[in-house]
């Protein structure tokens, strides 16, 4: 529980120490006196953001320091467990400097913002003086619900489940434009792989039939050329080679007379031979070459056909050729594309089955535990001066289409606050007195389940309240500080008569500086305190004779 809490130089406070008791602790003053500046303090203890703007003015930081003992502070989080030693005191207090940073302290161990975070989740609750407008907000029911059957582990499943399908949904929508962005494109694609592929293109092919189409343009002077090339060089009287023979002769008498001269033999047959090798080619081409006009002709279709793809599809055979491949993968990405739509699919039905099983479970426990918290609310509510109201859980199922992250359906709390009338959403309840007891009555059975903060503060969380109701609420914050801290702020003399421990706050102006007070009250100073809150004189004596009698009664009723 707290202990302990010392702030310096925050919002218009100088120095101001507060010590905390067992039981129920009421903060009362006047309005304005900064009993909720009190409070923002408390919550840089437990996290919550700070700034330089927080400053007092004129000094250069602002600083925080609380003590919590008891037995619980030792195993509020294992991963703590090293901060605290095993100890039942923890020291915590936080810096703010001009500059806006903060420096954090567990024990004596500089420590983070996120850290104290942890730790005050498990320290302190705080009940805002604005809560109870979050129950306007169907919304926040379906998250009270949860709260108060401890359903949050189930929910936490359920949201991360629900974001698989997200994301296997985002998968399936996503294959599927792939999908058909490939098929439009092979579409288009089509009539050009027929073209391409019927045209059996081939590497290298237009420029050999160019250089054929020359040979056959030329046929008759090709033959001409080399019929009479052989002949001069091989067949014809006194050709070249006939010459050479008498040579050769020549050169064997040679090699004779000097067997050195051989190579020179050597040599020489060895053109003899080419000559003739020459020769034989010749005649061949001579033979050979003939006049193929229907050939020809089919020359130059060919190569006007692969003219006109060119200039058709653009590039040249080679390009037309890449061409006809990637048209060709197309059909491999296709297939591939409608496997990974078909897989996306199936994993999208895996996890839409797995969420509808979780969120099915889900809302079978959240209407059960709504039949648990409506017989709750009877009795709190009654305990609150309401004993006809009859407060019920509406569910709203959504399809299956149209679920979300927090499952299946839609909650709303519905109230019939007097006898005869009708249930209505809180939404439309016109008193906020009825409002503030509700959100009490709610809160109170969500500590009664959650029992993890050692202190809770409720923030003028008696808005709209009074007389009867106001002893009713009195009576209900009792009960809970007999299990917890409690520490409440509050204008009401009927929840301030009932405390165990009064602190009174108030502003006051020293040497031109306003600041902030706040003092433990005894007896007598209680009593005066409670008839201010009357609204009456603190010397008149009947006033003080009925709080003294009020006093009394709360401490019987006690």
């Amino acid at each position: 529980m707290l202990r302990y809490l010392r702030i310096s130089n925050f919002a218009i406070i100088d120095q101001i120490e507060i010590e905390f008791q067992e039981g129920l602790n009421v903060l009362s003053g006047e309005t304005g006196a900064g009993k909720s500046i009190l409070i923002g303090a408390l919550g840089l203890i437990l996290g919550a953001r700070g700034g330089a703007d927080q400053i007092r003015t004129g000094a250069d930081e602002a600083l925080v320091e609380a003590i919590f003992e008891g037995p619980e502070i030792s195993s509020i989080d294992p991963d703590l467990e090293s901060t605290f030693e095993g100890s039942g005191e923890l020291i915590i207090s936080r810096r703010i400097s001009r500059s806006g940073r903060s420096k954090c302290f567990a024990n004596g161990r500089l420590t983070t913002i996120s850290m104290l975070e942890r730790i005050g989740n498990n320290l302190v609750t705080v009940f805002g003086q604005h809560e109870s407008h979050m129950l306007l907000d169907p919304e926040e029911h379906i998250e009270i619900l949860d709260r108060s059957a401890n359903l949050q582990t189930q929910r936490k499943k359920l949201e991360g489940l629900f974001h698989v399908v997200r994301k296997a949904s985002n998968e399936v929508l996503a294959s599927k434009t792939r999908l058909h962005e490939l098929e439009t494109q092979a579409t288009e694609n089509k009539s050009m792989a027929l073209e391409l592929g019927k045209a059996e293109l081939k590497r290298g092919e237009e420029e050999e039939l160019s250089d054929e189409r020359e040979i056959l343009k030329k046929a008759s002077q090709i033959r001409e050329k080399a019929y009479d090339a052989y002949q001069k060089l091989y067949s014809k009287s006194g050709s070249v080679i006939s010459s050479l023979s008498e040579i050769k002769k020549s050169l064997a008498a040679l090699v004779a007379l000097n067997p050195k001269t051989n190579q020179i033999v050597e040599n020489f047959s060895g053109a003899v031979y080419q000559l003739e090798d020459v020769a034989l080619e010749l005649r061949h081409i001579s033979e050979n070459t003939n006049d193929d006009p229907a050939r020809l002709e089919e020359i130059e279709e060919r190569l006007s056909r692969l003219k006109t793809l060119k200039k058709k599809y653009g590039g040249d055979v080679e390009h037309l050729m890449q061409r006809l491949q990637s048209v060709s993968n197309e059909v491999s990405a296709i297939l591939n594309a409608e496997q990974d739509f078909k897989d996306c699919q199936r994993r999208l039905e895996s996890a839409e089955k797995d969420f509808l099983i979780e969120a099915q479970t889900l809302s079978k426990q959240r209407r059960q535990a709504a039949i648990i918290l409506e017989t709750s609310m009877k009795k709190e509510l009654s305990d609150l001066a309401m004993r006809d109201a009859v407060f019920s859980v509406n569910f709203n199922d959504r399809s299956r289409e149209n679920s979300r992250a927090k499952g299946l359906e839609t909650i709303e709390f519905f109230l019939a606050a007097n006898p005869g009338e009708s249930a209505r959403p809180l939404a439309k309840i016109a008193s906020g007195g009825e409002l503030s007891r509700v959100m009490l009555a709610l809160k109170t059975l969500e500590i009664d389940s959650a029992g993890q903060a050692s202190t809770l503060v409720f923030d003028e969380v008696d808005a709209g309240i009074g007389g009867h109701t106001a002893v009713a609420v009195a009576d209900r914050l009792a009960q809970v500080a007999r299990r917890q801290q409690t520490i409440c702020i509050t204008h009401l003399h009927q929840i301030a008569a009932r405390a165990d421990h009064h602190l009174a706050v108030r502003k006051f102006v020293k040497e031109g500086r306003t600041s902030i007070e706040a003092n433990a009250l005894h007896r007598e100073e209680r009593i005066s305190e409670l008839a201010r809150m009357l609204g009456a004189s603190e010397d008149s004596a009947p006033v003080r004779e009925h709080v003294r009698n009020l006093v009394k009664k709360t401490k019987e009723r006690s």
